[in-house]
Protein backbone atom coordinates (compact mmCIF):
# COMPACT_ATOMS: atom_id res chain seq x y z
CA UNK A 1 0.00 0.00 0.00
CA UNK A 2 2.87 2.11 0.78
CA UNK A 3 4.71 1.68 -2.24
CA UNK A 4 1.63 2.39 -4.48
CA UNK A 5 0.74 5.59 -2.72
CA UNK A 6 4.52 6.85 -2.69
CA UNK A 7 4.15 5.89 -6.65
CA UNK A 8 1.24 7.23 -7.11
CA UNK A 9 2.43 10.75 -5.63
CA UNK A 10 5.04 11.16 -7.89
CA UNK A 11 2.85 11.03 -11.13
CA UNK A 12 0.27 13.01 -9.60
CA UNK A 13 3.40 15.33 -9.11
CA UNK A 14 3.84 14.74 -13.31
CA UNK A 15 0.48 15.80 -13.75
CA UNK A 16 0.38 18.74 -12.20
CA UNK A 17 3.15 19.89 -14.13
CA UNK A 18 1.75 18.60 -17.18
CA UNK A 19 -1.51 20.93 -16.23
CA UNK A 20 0.31 24.03 -15.77
CA UNK A 21 2.15 23.66 -18.69
CA UNK A 22 -0.74 22.60 -20.74
CA UNK A 23 -2.24 26.33 -19.40
CA UNK A 24 -5.54 24.86 -18.00
CA UNK A 25 -7.51 26.93 -15.75
CA UNK A 26 -6.36 27.95 -12.29
CA UNK A 27 -8.06 29.46 -9.66
CA UNK A 28 -7.33 32.43 -9.21
CA UNK A 29 -8.22 32.54 -5.22
CA UNK A 30 -9.08 29.43 -2.87
CA UNK A 31 -10.89 26.68 -4.39
CA UNK A 32 -14.03 24.50 -2.97
CA UNK A 33 -14.54 21.26 -3.05
CA UNK A 34 -18.26 19.91 -3.86
CA UNK A 35 -19.04 16.49 -3.71
CA UNK A 36 -21.97 15.89 -6.21
CA UNK A 37 -24.09 12.50 -5.33
CA UNK A 38 -25.35 11.37 -8.08
CA UNK A 39 -22.60 12.52 -10.92
CA UNK A 40 -20.21 10.24 -8.98
CA UNK A 41 -17.38 13.27 -8.99
CA UNK A 42 -16.34 16.06 -6.97
CA UNK A 43 -17.24 19.95 -9.06
CA UNK A 44 -13.94 22.17 -8.79
CA UNK A 45 -14.86 25.85 -7.86
CA UNK A 46 -13.25 28.81 -8.11
CA UNK A 47 -13.87 30.75 -4.99
CA UNK A 48 -12.94 34.80 -7.00
CA UNK A 49 -14.94 34.24 -10.22
CA UNK A 50 -17.64 31.69 -8.78
CA UNK A 51 -16.91 29.56 -11.98
CA UNK A 52 -16.69 25.81 -12.17
CA UNK A 53 -13.49 24.82 -13.13
CA UNK A 54 -13.66 21.08 -13.59
CA UNK A 55 -15.46 17.95 -12.43
CA UNK A 56 -12.61 14.95 -10.56
CA UNK A 57 -14.34 11.74 -11.63
CA UNK A 58 -14.63 9.41 -8.01
CA UNK A 59 -16.18 5.90 -7.07
CA UNK A 60 -19.89 5.98 -6.48
CA UNK A 61 -22.00 8.21 -3.88
CA UNK A 62 -19.15 10.44 -2.83
CA UNK A 63 -19.48 11.75 0.84
CA UNK A 64 -17.23 12.98 2.96
CA UNK A 65 -14.89 15.70 2.43
CA UNK A 66 -11.96 16.96 4.02
CA UNK A 67 -9.11 19.24 3.14
CA UNK A 68 -5.63 19.36 4.62
CA UNK A 69 -4.43 22.66 6.66
CA UNK A 70 -2.26 23.82 3.81
CA UNK A 71 -4.66 22.76 1.44
CA UNK A 72 -2.94 20.66 -1.25
CA UNK A 73 -4.81 17.83 -1.02
CA UNK A 74 -8.59 16.59 -0.51
CA UNK A 75 -10.02 13.40 0.88
CA UNK A 76 -13.60 11.93 -0.35
CA UNK A 77 -15.03 9.11 0.69
CA UNK A 78 -17.69 7.09 -1.44
CA UNK A 79 -20.51 5.44 0.36
CA UNK A 80 -21.15 3.47 -2.82
CA UNK A 81 -18.35 1.77 -2.60
CA UNK A 82 -15.21 1.15 0.13
CA UNK A 83 -12.86 3.89 -0.80
CA UNK A 84 -11.30 7.18 0.09
CA UNK A 85 -9.85 8.81 -2.54
CA UNK A 86 -7.16 11.43 -2.15
CA UNK A 87 -7.12 14.33 -4.54
CA UNK A 88 -4.00 16.35 -5.52
CA UNK A 89 -5.67 19.77 -5.86
CA UNK A 90 -2.46 21.19 -7.94
CA UNK A 91 -3.13 18.68 -10.43
CA UNK A 92 -7.43 18.49 -9.02
CA UNK A 93 -7.04 14.58 -9.76
CA UNK A 94 -7.32 11.36 -7.69
CA UNK A 95 -3.47 10.22 -6.68
CA UNK A 96 -4.50 7.24 -4.82
CA UNK A 97 -7.27 5.76 -3.14
CA UNK A 98 -7.13 4.06 0.61
CA UNK A 99 -9.64 0.92 1.52
CA UNK A 100 -11.41 1.42 4.37
CA UNK A 101 -14.24 -1.05 4.39
CA UNK A 102 -18.22 -0.74 2.92
CA UNK A 103 -19.91 2.50 2.12
CA UNK A 104 -17.80 5.20 4.26
CA UNK A 105 -19.73 8.28 4.85
CA UNK A 106 -18.56 10.96 6.57
CA UNK A 107 -15.16 12.38 7.58
CA UNK A 108 -13.14 14.30 9.97
CA UNK A 109 -9.41 15.60 9.84
CA UNK A 110 -7.50 16.63 13.14
CA UNK A 111 -6.90 20.12 13.29
CA UNK A 112 -2.73 19.36 12.49
CA UNK A 113 -3.80 17.76 9.75
CA UNK A 114 -2.06 14.13 10.55
CA UNK A 115 -5.01 12.21 10.82
CA UNK A 116 -8.57 11.45 9.28
CA UNK A 117 -11.39 9.24 10.91
CA UNK A 118 -13.41 7.83 8.54
CA UNK A 119 -17.16 6.89 9.78
CA UNK A 120 -17.78 3.51 7.39
CA UNK A 121 -21.47 2.99 7.76
CA UNK A 122 -21.48 -0.37 6.11
CA UNK A 123 -18.48 -2.04 8.54
CA UNK A 124 -20.12 -0.57 11.69
CA UNK A 125 -16.55 0.90 12.46
CA UNK A 126 -14.66 4.52 12.54
CA UNK A 127 -11.25 4.06 10.72
CA UNK A 128 -8.08 6.09 11.52
CA UNK A 129 -6.29 7.08 8.37
CA UNK A 130 -2.74 8.46 8.10
CA UNK A 131 -2.57 11.19 6.03
CA UNK A 132 0.81 11.43 5.19
CA UNK A 133 1.05 7.57 4.41
CA UNK A 134 -2.25 6.95 2.85
CA UNK A 135 -2.66 4.06 5.04
CA UNK A 136 -5.59 2.41 7.75
CA UNK A 137 -4.28 2.52 11.19
CA UNK A 138 -6.33 1.51 13.49
CA UNK A 139 -10.16 0.77 13.83
CA UNK A 140 -13.41 1.39 16.64
CA UNK A 141 -16.00 -0.44 16.36
CA UNK A 142 -19.43 2.24 16.54
CA UNK A 143 -22.75 0.74 14.91
CA UNK A 144 -24.07 2.66 12.04
CA UNK A 145 -21.54 5.75 12.23
CA UNK A 146 -22.79 8.79 9.92
CA UNK A 147 -20.49 12.04 10.62
CA UNK A 148 -18.10 13.04 12.38
CA UNK A 149 -17.19 15.67 14.93
CA UNK A 150 -13.68 16.60 16.39
CA UNK A 151 -12.62 19.04 19.66
CA UNK A 152 -10.33 21.72 18.50
CA UNK A 153 -7.42 19.82 19.96
CA UNK A 154 -8.10 17.41 18.08
CA UNK A 155 -8.56 14.63 21.03
CA UNK A 156 -11.87 13.63 21.26
CA UNK A 157 -14.49 13.06 18.83
CA UNK A 158 -17.88 12.72 18.55
CA UNK A 159 -19.66 10.48 15.73
CA UNK A 160 -23.63 10.31 15.17
CA UNK A 161 -24.55 6.47 15.84
CA UNK A 162 -27.67 5.42 13.67
CA UNK A 163 -28.86 2.36 14.83
CA UNK A 164 -32.61 1.40 14.60
CA UNK A 165 -33.66 1.91 18.18
CA UNK A 166 -30.22 2.42 19.44
CA UNK A 167 -29.40 6.51 18.28
CA UNK A 168 -26.74 7.96 20.54
CA UNK A 169 -23.90 9.91 20.15
CA UNK A 170 -20.61 8.15 20.33
CA UNK A 171 -17.33 9.76 21.91
CA UNK A 172 -13.59 8.52 20.92
CA UNK A 173 -10.18 9.45 22.53
CA UNK A 174 -8.61 9.84 19.03
CA UNK A 175 -4.60 9.49 20.39
CA UNK A 176 -5.91 5.66 21.77
CA UNK A 177 -8.33 5.16 19.61
CA UNK A 178 -10.72 3.96 22.15
CA UNK A 179 -14.57 4.24 22.66
CA UNK A 180 -14.83 6.47 25.74
CA UNK A 181 -18.71 7.30 26.13
CA UNK A 182 -22.54 7.23 24.90
CA UNK A 183 -25.14 9.83 25.03
CA UNK A 184 -28.57 8.05 23.91
CA UNK A 185 -31.04 9.83 21.56
CA UNK A 186 -34.49 9.26 21.07
CA UNK A 187 -34.10 10.25 17.61
CA UNK A 188 -31.70 10.15 14.58
CA UNK A 189 -28.33 12.17 14.89
CA UNK A 190 -27.34 13.53 11.59
CA UNK A 191 -24.45 16.35 11.51
CA UNK A 192 -22.50 17.86 14.37
CA UNK A 193 -19.38 20.60 15.21
CA UNK A 194 -18.25 21.34 18.10
CA UNK A 195 -17.84 25.30 19.32
CA UNK A 196 -14.16 27.12 18.87
CA UNK A 197 -13.86 27.35 22.55
CA UNK A 198 -14.70 23.59 22.89
CA UNK A 199 -17.78 24.10 25.03
CA UNK A 200 -20.42 22.74 23.41
CA UNK A 201 -21.45 20.15 20.68
CA UNK A 202 -24.35 21.38 18.04
CA UNK A 203 -25.95 18.46 16.25
CA UNK A 204 -29.20 18.08 14.14
CA UNK A 205 -31.88 15.33 14.81
CA UNK A 206 -34.05 13.77 12.13
CA UNK A 207 -37.72 14.69 13.11
CA UNK A 208 -36.77 17.82 15.20
CA UNK A 209 -37.19 21.26 13.87
CA UNK A 210 -34.14 22.59 16.50
CA UNK A 211 -30.53 22.54 16.79
CA UNK A 212 -29.21 20.07 19.82
CA UNK A 213 -26.97 21.89 22.20
CA UNK A 214 -24.60 19.50 24.16
CA UNK A 215 -22.63 20.93 27.22
CA UNK A 216 -19.90 18.95 26.68
CA UNK A 217 -18.52 19.32 30.11
CA UNK A 218 -21.97 18.03 31.54
CA UNK A 219 -22.71 15.63 29.14
CA UNK A 220 -26.14 16.67 28.60
CA UNK A 221 -28.28 18.59 26.16
CA UNK A 222 -28.48 22.27 27.62
CA UNK A 223 -30.81 24.12 24.89
CA UNK A 224 -32.40 24.01 22.03
CA UNK A 225 -32.09 26.24 19.32
CA UNK A 226 -35.24 26.32 16.70
CA UNK A 227 -34.43 26.57 13.03
CA UNK A 228 -37.04 25.16 11.25
CA UNK A 229 -37.73 22.02 9.64
CA UNK A 230 -35.34 19.49 9.04
CA UNK A 231 -31.98 20.75 10.07
CA UNK A 232 -28.98 19.52 8.83
CA UNK A 233 -25.62 20.65 8.96
CA UNK A 234 -24.36 23.57 11.62
CA UNK A 235 -20.76 24.57 10.96
CA UNK A 236 -19.31 27.70 13.74
CA UNK A 237 -17.82 30.79 12.20
CA UNK A 238 -15.46 31.78 14.23
CA UNK A 239 -14.12 35.09 12.50
CA UNK A 240 -18.14 36.56 12.84
CA UNK A 241 -19.09 34.95 16.35
CA UNK A 242 -21.67 33.34 14.96
CA UNK A 243 -22.85 29.75 14.32
CA UNK A 244 -24.39 28.86 10.46
CA UNK A 245 -26.98 26.06 10.31
CA UNK A 246 -29.40 24.34 6.91
CA UNK A 247 -32.60 24.08 7.25
CA UNK A 248 -33.70 21.60 4.48
CA UNK A 249 -37.74 22.01 4.91
CA UNK A 250 -37.78 26.03 4.32
CA UNK A 251 -34.54 26.23 2.24
CA UNK A 252 -32.62 29.02 4.84
CA UNK A 253 -29.69 29.41 6.25
CA UNK A 254 -29.57 30.64 9.61
CA UNK A 255 -27.20 32.55 11.56
CA UNK A 256 -27.11 31.95 15.05
CA UNK A 257 -25.42 34.14 18.00
CA UNK A 258 -23.09 31.67 19.10
CA UNK A 259 -22.94 32.95 22.62
CA UNK A 260 -26.36 33.20 23.02
CA UNK A 261 -27.59 30.42 21.17
CA UNK A 262 -30.42 32.05 19.39
CA UNK A 263 -31.19 33.42 15.95
CA UNK A 264 -29.75 36.53 14.35
CA UNK A 265 -31.01 36.23 11.08
CA UNK A 266 -32.34 33.78 7.99
CA UNK A 267 -31.31 33.97 4.68
CA UNK A 268 -33.14 31.85 1.83
CA UNK A 269 -31.18 29.51 -0.24
CA UNK A 270 -32.10 26.53 -2.77
CA UNK A 271 -33.74 23.69 -2.32
CA UNK A 272 -32.92 21.16 0.51
CA UNK A 273 -29.88 22.92 1.56
CA UNK A 274 -27.58 20.06 2.78
CA UNK A 275 -23.98 21.34 3.92
CA UNK A 276 -21.84 24.54 4.38
CA UNK A 277 -18.53 26.02 4.26
CA UNK A 278 -17.23 29.31 4.41
CA UNK A 279 -14.44 31.33 3.18
CA UNK A 280 -10.96 31.40 5.12
CA UNK A 281 -12.06 34.95 6.85
CA UNK A 282 -15.38 33.55 7.65
CA UNK A 283 -17.36 36.61 6.22
CA UNK A 284 -18.81 34.31 3.27
CA UNK A 285 -20.88 31.34 3.35
CA UNK A 286 -21.44 28.18 0.46
CA UNK A 287 -24.09 25.73 1.01
CA UNK A 288 -25.05 23.38 -1.06
CA UNK A 289 -28.77 23.02 -2.16
CA UNK A 290 -29.39 19.13 -3.00
CA UNK A 291 -32.71 19.75 -4.77
CA UNK A 292 -32.14 22.69 -6.81
CA UNK A 293 -28.42 21.22 -8.37
CA UNK A 294 -26.50 24.48 -7.20
CA UNK A 295 -24.86 26.49 -4.85
CA UNK A 296 -25.56 29.74 -2.62
CA UNK A 297 -22.98 31.95 -2.33
CA UNK A 298 -24.24 33.97 0.52
CA UNK A 299 -22.41 37.63 2.04
CA UNK A 300 -22.52 37.26 6.11
CA UNK A 301 -22.00 40.98 6.34
CA UNK A 302 -25.55 41.70 4.95
CA UNK A 303 -27.16 38.29 5.03
CA UNK A 304 -28.13 38.24 1.15
CA UNK A 305 -27.23 35.87 -1.60
CA UNK A 306 -24.72 37.19 -3.96
CA UNK A 307 -24.60 34.56 -6.59
CA UNK A 308 -26.43 30.94 -7.18
CA UNK A 309 -24.03 28.84 -9.34
CA UNK A 310 -25.10 25.43 -11.25
CA UNK A 311 -22.91 22.66 -10.31
CA UNK A 312 -24.42 19.44 -10.96
CA UNK A 313 -26.33 16.91 -9.88
CA UNK A 314 -27.18 16.31 -6.08
CA UNK A 315 -24.34 18.50 -4.31
CA UNK A 316 -23.96 17.59 -0.79
CA UNK A 317 -20.56 17.68 1.36
CA UNK A 318 -18.11 20.82 0.58
CA UNK A 319 -14.82 22.17 1.60
CA UNK A 320 -12.98 25.27 1.09
CA UNK A 321 -9.26 25.48 0.62
CA UNK A 322 -7.13 27.85 3.61
CA UNK A 323 -6.52 31.07 2.42
CA UNK A 324 -2.97 30.65 0.83
CA UNK A 325 -2.72 33.10 -2.38
CA UNK A 326 -4.69 35.91 -1.02
CA UNK A 327 -3.20 39.56 -0.70
CA UNK A 328 -2.50 40.38 3.07
CA UNK A 329 -1.98 44.36 1.28
CA UNK A 330 -4.13 46.05 3.55
CA UNK A 331 -4.75 49.73 4.52
CA UNK A 332 -3.19 51.41 8.18
CA UNK A 333 -5.40 54.18 9.95
CA UNK A 334 -5.79 55.64 13.21
CA UNK A 335 -8.11 57.01 15.64
CA UNK A 336 -7.49 60.11 17.09
CA UNK A 337 -8.81 63.50 18.34
CA UNK A 338 -12.16 61.29 19.03
CA UNK A 339 -12.67 60.55 15.45
CA UNK A 340 -12.31 57.76 12.76
CA UNK A 341 -10.44 58.83 9.18
CA UNK A 342 -13.81 59.00 6.85
CA UNK A 343 -13.90 56.93 4.45
CA UNK A 344 -11.71 54.51 4.08
CA UNK A 345 -10.83 52.92 0.95
CA UNK A 346 -9.67 49.17 -0.04
CA UNK A 347 -10.66 46.54 -2.64
CA UNK A 348 -11.63 43.29 -2.09
CA UNK A 349 -9.49 41.05 -0.26
CA UNK A 350 -7.87 43.87 1.24
CA UNK A 351 -7.49 44.51 5.21
CA UNK A 352 -7.51 47.66 7.23
CA UNK A 353 -5.85 48.34 10.31
CA UNK A 354 -7.24 51.15 13.08
CA UNK A 355 -4.65 51.88 15.31
CA UNK A 356 -5.98 54.01 18.39
CA UNK A 357 -3.91 57.40 19.16
CA UNK A 358 -6.64 58.37 21.90
CA UNK A 359 -6.15 58.36 25.74
CA UNK A 360 -9.05 56.21 25.79
CA UNK A 361 -10.53 53.02 24.59
CA UNK A 362 -12.56 53.27 21.34
CA UNK A 363 -14.10 50.07 19.29
CA UNK A 364 -15.15 49.40 15.56
CA UNK A 365 -18.24 48.57 15.64
CA UNK A 366 -20.31 47.31 12.74
CA UNK A 367 -23.56 49.50 12.38
CA UNK A 368 -25.80 46.68 11.86
CA UNK A 369 -24.24 44.29 14.88
CA UNK A 370 -22.11 41.42 12.65
CA UNK A 371 -18.83 42.84 13.63
CA UNK A 372 -17.07 44.27 16.63
CA UNK A 373 -13.58 44.98 17.42
CA UNK A 374 -14.05 45.31 21.60
CA UNK A 375 -12.09 48.12 23.48
CA UNK A 376 -8.81 48.52 21.81
CA UNK A 377 -6.39 49.98 24.22
CA UNK A 378 -4.45 53.15 23.66
CA UNK A 379 -1.62 52.35 21.48
CA UNK A 380 -3.58 49.10 20.49
CA UNK A 381 -4.59 47.96 16.95
CA UNK A 382 -7.22 45.50 15.80
CA UNK A 383 -7.62 44.55 11.82
CA UNK A 384 -10.75 43.03 9.59
CA UNK A 385 -10.28 41.99 6.09
CA UNK A 386 -13.02 42.65 3.36
CA UNK A 387 -13.29 40.55 1.19
CA UNK A 388 -16.72 41.38 -0.75
CA UNK A 389 -17.41 45.00 -2.35
CA UNK A 390 -19.74 47.15 -0.74
CA UNK A 391 -20.30 50.08 1.64
CA UNK A 392 -19.61 49.45 5.23
CA UNK A 393 -20.66 51.62 7.99
CA UNK A 394 -19.81 51.38 11.65
CA UNK A 395 -19.25 53.37 14.78
CA UNK A 396 -17.15 53.57 18.08
CA UNK A 397 -19.59 51.79 20.83
CA UNK A 398 -17.95 53.82 23.61
CA UNK A 399 -18.60 57.18 21.80
CA UNK A 400 -21.57 56.05 19.48
CA UNK A 401 -21.19 60.20 18.01
CA UNK A 402 -17.84 58.89 16.27
CA UNK A 403 -18.75 57.47 12.62
CA UNK A 404 -17.19 56.15 9.36
CA UNK A 405 -17.63 54.08 6.82
CA UNK A 406 -15.13 51.20 4.75
CA UNK A 407 -15.68 51.36 0.95
CA UNK A 408 -14.75 48.11 -0.87
CA UNK A 409 -14.47 47.75 -4.56
CA UNK A 410 -14.07 45.00 -6.56
CA UNK A 411 -10.61 43.87 -6.52
CA UNK A 412 -8.25 43.92 -9.64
Amino acid sequence: MRSRFTLALAASAAIAMLTAAAGFAQAAGPKAYIGLFKDNAVGVLDTSTNRLLTTIPLPAGPHGLVVTPDGKTVFASSDGDSKVSVIDTAADSVRATIEVGKSPHGLAMTPDGRTILAAVFGANSVVFIDAAGGRVTGTVPVASPHNIALTPDGRTAYVASQPKGAFALVTLDVQRMRKTGVVPLDKMPRALNVSPDGAKLYFTLAGSDAVQVLDIAGGRISTQVPVGASPHHPLFDPQMGTALVVSQGPGVLSVIDAAKDTVKGTIKVGTLPHWIATSPDGHVAYVTNEGSNDLSVVNLDTLSVTATVPVGNAPRKIVVQPATSVSAAGVGTEISGFSFVDPIRVKAGQAVSWTNRDAVPHTVTSDTGLWDSGDIAAGGTWTRRFTLPGTYAYHCGNHPAMTATIIVSAGS
